[in-house]
Formats: C-alpha cells, structure tokens, sequence
C-alpha cells in the first residue's frame, strides 16, 4: 500500500522551564492509503493536541511529519500556506 502519512516520534512540550507541559511524546505512526483511523482517548491525552499538529494548526516541538512525502512539520508559514493550497488536510470536531 502507499503511505500518506507518517508521523516520526513528534513531541509537542507548552512553556518553558519549570513550568513545562508535554502534551506529545514520541508520537511514530503511518497510514496507508484507504485506511480509516480514530483518535481515543481520555481527556488530557493529547488527541486535539495531535489533530492540531498533524492539520497544520499548530507546529511539534520535536520530530518529522509526512503527508504524501513532503515533511510538513519542518515547513515556514509561507511554505505551510503553500501547501495547504494544494492538499485537503480535513480535521472533524470532536463532536462528531
């Protein structure tokens, strides 16, 4: 199968020094072309957290993210903009 995304040990850490949260760590997964994945969890798990990251809303603090080859988490806004031109990035609300 094609892998369309592939998600490398992502960390996303809020604040600085001692008053650090690590809402991410070391996040590693692939999807595949025609697979359909949910996001579980309890709250404070870091799900809207990683829909964040992985929809371009919000940047990990540590490691790579590939949609269709391109590493999106190693991207400047002006390049991010770009992208998201040209991709359909879609990210349902929890409620859904």
């Amino acid at each position: 199968m094609t892998t369309i995304l592939k998600v490398n040990n992502i960390s996303k850490v809020y604040g600085k020094g001692q008053t650090t949260f690590e809402a991410l760590k070391n996040i590693t997964f692939d999807i595949e072309k025609g697979e359909f994945v949910g996001v579980m969890g309890p709250s404070g798990a870091g799900k809207s957290t990683l829909l964040n990251v992985l929809a371009t809303i919000d940047t990990p603090t540590n490691g790579d993210i590939f949609i269709d080859g391109a590493n999106i988490a190693k991207m400047n806004e002006e390049k991010l903009a770009d992208f998201r031109r040209r991709h359909r990035i879609c990210v349902l609300p929890d409620d859904l």
